[in-house]
């Protein structure tokens, strides 16, 4: 099983990273502003984990060769670093962190590969939902998708559901899988996820920390039953008067709220609502409900004279 090494990024700067190959890559924000990691336009190879808002989580990136391979934060300058890649790595990686940030090495030839994320929810394994967690910048990703699944063996459904169940409840679940074409998966060719993992935060350790989640750790078919949303991002729509715009989904047990992605500066967000909202009803478990909050406008107050002003 591949290895997971989660680089949290703090104070404006990224931890540099030491991996063995065949160990994937995540990063996490913890500053309280956006940050991206991603790799020069003119570099042989190209990976862009971002952009990340506050308390996001990257994509997971596969380093498969050794080398030194260097990335940097878009929007700001001074933020650099490297993920080293050596034979003699300690398992599972090491994270140091750098100070005032790293710099990287020479450059490494095609060693990147892109899975699939899905934010999870719903409370049994036999019917849950995933969100696509999208990268407007990567055409591989530039999809919103949200998709009603199941897992497909007894022992899979029970052990998502002593998840849910427990302490851990409703907090984030994330399913990674081997990169498949999404259009794929609107056209009903790709039924099945291959090879998920699931991943937990920010409580849950990965299994490879030695914390053990039994049946869940790697190499899970889930079962795609539906497709509930599909749209590609269209960077050149014009929303015109400003709205925001929501996709709600769920049954009659777990209801939840999507910010409608199509471009820069969209945001990913997925939340549950508390309780069903009044236009809901089992019909609406079929698909999803699309919402628009109007614009609102300020308009400059007409000013007032001063009371105490006396034409002399």
């Amino acid at each position: 099983m591949s290895k997971t090494l989660i680089l949290n990024i703090r104070n404006s700067a990224f931890p540099i990273a030491t991996v063995r190959p065949a160990t994937y890559v995540v990063w996490r924000n913890l500053d309280p502003y956006p940050h991206s990691a991603e790799t020069e336009n003119t570099a042989d190879f190209f990976f862009n984990a971002g952009p990340l808002l506050p308390g996001e989580v990257s994509p997971p990136v596969l380093f498969s060769a050794l080398g030194d391979f260097p990335y940097r934060c878009r929007y700001h300058a001074d933020m650099s670093s490297t993920v080293h890649v050596r034979a003699d790595a300690p398992v599972g990686g090491m994270a140091e962190d750098p100070g005032h940030g790293g710099h990287g090495g020479h450059e490494g030839h095609g060693t990147f590969h892109h899975l699939h994320g899905f934010v999870t929810g719903g409370r049994t394994g036999r019917r849950f939902y995933m969100a696509h967690t999208p990268v407007i910048a990567d055409p591989r990703h530039s999809y919103q998708v949200i998709l009603q699944g199941s897992l497909t063996t007894p022992e899979h459904v029970k052990a998502y559901e002593a998840i849910r169940n427990g302490s851990y409840g409703d907090r984030r679940v994330q399913i990674f899988h081997g990169h498949t074409s999404l259009p794929d998966i609107r056209d009903g060719i790709t039924k099945v996820l291959p090879e998920s993992s699931f991943a937990y935060y920010p409580d849950l350790k990965h299994p490879d920390d030695a914390v053990d989640i039994p049946g869940l750790e790697e190499n899970i078919p889930v079962s795609i039953d539906k497709v509930l949303h599909f749209h590609t991002f269209d960077p050149d729509d014009d929303n015109g008067d400003g709205s925001l715009r929501y996709l709600v989904y769920g049954d009659m047990d777990d209801i939840f709220i999507d910010h409608f992605i199509n471009k820069a500066p969209s945001f990913h967000s997925v939340a549950k609502l508390a309780s069903a909202p009044t236009f809901w009803t089992a019909a609406h478990t079929n698909g999803v409900v699309e919402l628009s909050v109007p614009a609102k406008k300020n308009f400059a107050p007409e000013p007032q004279a001063d009371p105490t002003d006396r034409v002399r």
